[in-house]
């Protein structure tokens, strides 16, 4: 038996390409042994996601600096504390636990990086599509877009017990509608409260 060598999980786009790179040259070569191929899939794993706590970046707090992620929260579950309490375009929600700012920016491509800290007596997290703003700050806690708990998934906007062919978020629930959403997509039993919200808030 033998046992890979996990590599050091860093920042997840120089990772990615580094993992890349890596198994690109694996597959112009035969394979050396089984170690060499479990080395590439652990680092393909890492590049995904880091360690969890351990990746969160204790008392750093990453403000906008020009790179505030504004986006449709309120799809994922947010409902206040946002940018001028719109939370359909928002880089910030109030948030219960840390967890919700990690899987949030896993579920939206732009985001880099996520802040959870205290802002006007809230608990809130943040999104930034960089971290140029990234300075100390006393209990706060960010991370990047890697750093999520075990086993997270992408957020589905809206309630998916709602959606069918034809009818989804984008389709029914899009700011271009207004605050009802599409007319066309309720009926009886959907409606816009019931489809637009998760079922469960962050």
């Amino acid at each position: 038996s033998f046992a890979a060598p996990r590599p050091r999980c860093c920042s997840t786009p120089r990772l990615l390409w580094r993992a890349c790179a890596f198994l690109a040259r694996v597959g112009t070569m035969a394979p050396r042994s089984l170690a060499v191929l479990a080395a590439a899939a652990s680092l393909i794993a890492c590049a995904h996601a880091e360690d969890w706590p351990a990746c969160q970046q204790q008392n750093t707090v990453v403000r906008s600096g020009g790179q505030a992620l504004f986006a449709n929260l309120q799809g994922y579950g947010a409902t206040i504390g946002c940018f001028l309490d719109d939370c359909m375009s928002s880089d910030k929600f109030v948030a219960i636990e840390i967890e919700s700012c990690a899987k949030v920016c896993f579920s939206v491509p732009e985001c880099t990086h996520w802040v959870w800290g205290t802002e006007e007596g809230e608990q809130k997290c943040w999104f930034r599509t960089g971290d140029a703003g990234r300075e100390a700050g006393e209990g706060w806690i960010s991370g990047g877009q890697g750093c999520h708990p075990p086993g997270t998934q992408a957020l589905t906007m809206g309630n998916l017990e709602c959606w069918a062919e034809g009818f989804g978020y984008g389709e029914c629930c899009d700011a271009k509608y207004g605050p009802n959403g599409n007319a066309q997509c309720w009926d009886g039993v959907f409606n816009y409260d019931r489809c637009c919200f998760p079922k469960e808030e962050l």
